[in-house]
């Protein structure tokens, strides 16, 4: 059980929505007979709090027990439900499971788009529609504030880079760029999880030396370590002046703790990566990778593997032996991103050429190919994805799907990669950026490739229809479903560009560009389609009065994934809580009067008959007692 705490009422009495602002009580604080229990979530689940599922970068959910290759199939997968934002989504969707929010515990998956908003949807509950919370930091950036010069982004670009939630779940960062009087600031925010409100510290104005905050593109995902948080620039179209930063701030104060500029007194070496984040090792160390700009082997590192220790000391640097031909040619060394390979001491990242790089984290080697561990061609163009995952059937795979190429999967052996791919399917894909990947499976078992590319056409400078696919990871030849074979029922509209699909809990939470070019966005939200019975009815549901609350248990359910609760006070019932995950809810108890509470039991085939009814009855209004 899990005791409410005075401070945690304030926070359930916002949550009801009575409140936008903190509460405020008067003459002090509430006294003991107001607080109540409820009870804690039951069942482990998965959370998805970073971009790229991991700090590795693997890309993959190795904890997924009810997708597998069996039920992935048009008949038994599909589209459960959509949800529409106010613009664009360039951003992975977030996953926090048994978030105590709205008087119970609810799975919340986070969205943001660039019309600088930040969503808070109920993850499971098709019925849902509107969010837990909203909220928005203002008029954003557009790309025509200046004359950058291309269409990368179509139109507003207030938050580009993928936030971070921490591990206690408390918390939310994001980066916004907001136009102010006519100037752009970007701030750090830290939200509260559970309200969206900024939490006292927040937001921090984003600064550092040569640091303008329209020029700098916050691309990468944010990502945490060693109790910082940390976001990574790149550029918009390359336009100067601009550099690679990486910036820290104390996660909990939001102090400026570090500022590393990857090309002080030159120009460039962005910190780009497709939009994923930098990669950690288990020690705090943070591997990156840049693109074009300037370069001396002393303080300038464009087209590099960077190292840095927690505190943002330059450890190690690896550049290839044509870094001045890759500038020259426009061809970024980052646009996959850095990830490392469990086990060993791998990282691995390629570029616009289509080379992939493998790197000694022991030892970078700095200037020359000659130190690599590996490199050698994977496909025909830009390289913008990896993912990695261990088969118990056919060992370490290396999956990837370049832009104007083929699908195609890598096998390690002994170490190293084998230079001939293991896999490739035949179908080409058409343009920029090629495929977003995804994999889930249980553990070296079940495991699905999910790939999130444009259906047709190119996508560099335009939105395009997108399309969802879901391969065999053991046997990419296989195709289990996609979004467009019943396109009706799944499609999701069009391909948001660099991110990837979110997979945990038996769900897809795919981001959209929704259904113009410029201005819409959605959420798609696939998973199992009915398929067998639904749960029965909870049993033994108790309502009881608490001060100034009614709190609602019931036991617990076997197969529900959620539950709803009704309330009636004479008339027909409504619903009182949908989405919860755990047997218990609480909510302000009416003035005077009686009120009957009914709960179902919820799985993918539907919803339980109505629990039998408990009542509670008020004949005196409660008083909120204070002490002074």
């Amino acid at each position: 059980m899990a005791k409410l705490t005075l401070f945690g009422l304030e926070k359930h009495l916002m949550r009801f929505g009575r409140s936008s602002h903190r509460l405020q009580l008067a003459c002090g604080t509430v006294v003991a007979s107001a607080l109540f229990l409820l009870p804690r979530a039951i069942n482990a689940q998965v959370d998805v709090l970073t971009q790229h599922n991991n700090n590795a970068r693997t890309g993959a959910n190795l904890d997924e027990t009810i997708l597998n290759p069996s039920n992935v199939n048009q008949q038994h997968f599909g589209m459960l439900f959509k949800r529409v934002v106010d613009d664009q989504l360039y951003t992975q969707p977030l996953l926090a499971t048994h978030i105590q929010i709205r008087g119970g515990w609810h799975d919340v998956v986070y969205v943001t788009t660039v019309n600088n908003s930040v969503y808070a949807f109920d993850a499971n509950d098709a019925t849902a529609t509107e969010p837990l919370w909203h909220v928005n930091f203002g008029t954003p950036a557009n790309l025509h504030d200046a004359d950058f010069g291309c269409l990368d982004i179509n139109g507003s670009m207030g938050i580009i880079g993928t936030p971070v939630i921490n591990d206690a779940k408390d918390t939310l960062y994001v980066i916004a760029l907001t136009k102010v009087g006519g100037k752009f600031v970007q701030r750090l925010h830290a939200l509260d999880l559970t309200t969206g409100a900024d939490l006292p510290q927040s937001p921090v104005l984003i600064e550092a030396p040569d640091f303008d905050p329209l020029m700098q593109n916050q691309r990468p995902a944010l990502f945490l370590t060693g109790g910082n948080v940390y976001a990574g620039y790149a550029s918009h179209c390359d336009k100067g002046p601009y550099h690679g930063f990486l910036l820290g701030y104390d996660a909990t104060t939001l102090k400026q703790v570090g500022v590393f500029n990857t090309s002080p007194d030159g120009e460039g070496a962005s910190i780009w990566q497709s939009g994923q984040a930098p990669a950690v090792d288990a020690n705090g160390n943070i591997y990156f990778v840049t693109g074009n700009g300037s370069w001396n082997g002393t303080t300038q590192f464009s087209e590099s593997f960077i190292k840095l220790d927690p505190h943002m000391k330059l450890l190690d640097w690896f550049t290839p032996t044509n870094h001045f031909k890759l500038d020259q040619d426009d061809n970024d060394l980052d646009s996959a991103g850095a990830t490392l390979i469990p086990g060993t001491h791998l990282v691995l990242s390629g570029g616009k050429e289509g080379v992939l790089y493998a790197i000694d984290t022991d030892n970078f080697g700095h200037l020359g190919d000659e130190h690599a561990v590996q490199h050698f061609s994977v496909t025909s163009s830009h390289l913008h994805n990896l993912v990695y995952w261990k088969s118990a059937k056919g060992g370490e795979f290396l999956y990837l799907w370049g832009q104007k190429d083929k699908a195609r999967v890598y096998r390690f052996e002994k170490g190293k990669l084998d230079t001939t791919p293991y896999m490739t399917r035949e179908e080409r894909n058409e343009g920029h950026p090629g495929a977003m990947l995804a994999l889930s499976a249980n553990h070296g078992s079940d495991g699905i490739l999910w790939a999130a590319i444009h259906a047709t056409g190119d996508s560099w400078h335009e939105s395009r229809p997108g399309i969802l696919h879901a391969y065999d990871a053991d046997d990419i030849h296989r195709e289990l479903w996609n979004s467009l074979q019943n396109p009706e029922r799944d499609g999701c509209g069009n391909y948001s560009k660099m991110a990837p699909p979110t997979v945990a809990n038996g769900k897809v939470y795919l981001s959209s560009f929704g259904t113009q070019n410029i201005g819409t966005g959605q959420m798609c939200v696939y998973g199992l389609l009915p398929n067998g019975p639904v749960p029965d009815a909870p049993a033994n549901v108790h309502a009881e009065i608490k001060g100034r609350f009614v709190s609602v248990t019931w036991e617990t359910v076997p197969g529900a994934v959620t539950y709803s609760v009704e309330s009636s006070q004479g008339g027909q019932p409504h619903v009182a809580a949908s989405g919860l995950t755990a047997p218990g809810f609480i909510e302000p108890a009416a003035d005077k009067g009686s009120t009957t509470y009914t709960v179902r039991a919820v799985n993918a085939n539907g919803q339980s008959m109505r629990s039998a009814e408990a009542e509670v009855t008020i004949t005196k209004t409660p008083v909120m007692r204070v002490m002074h």
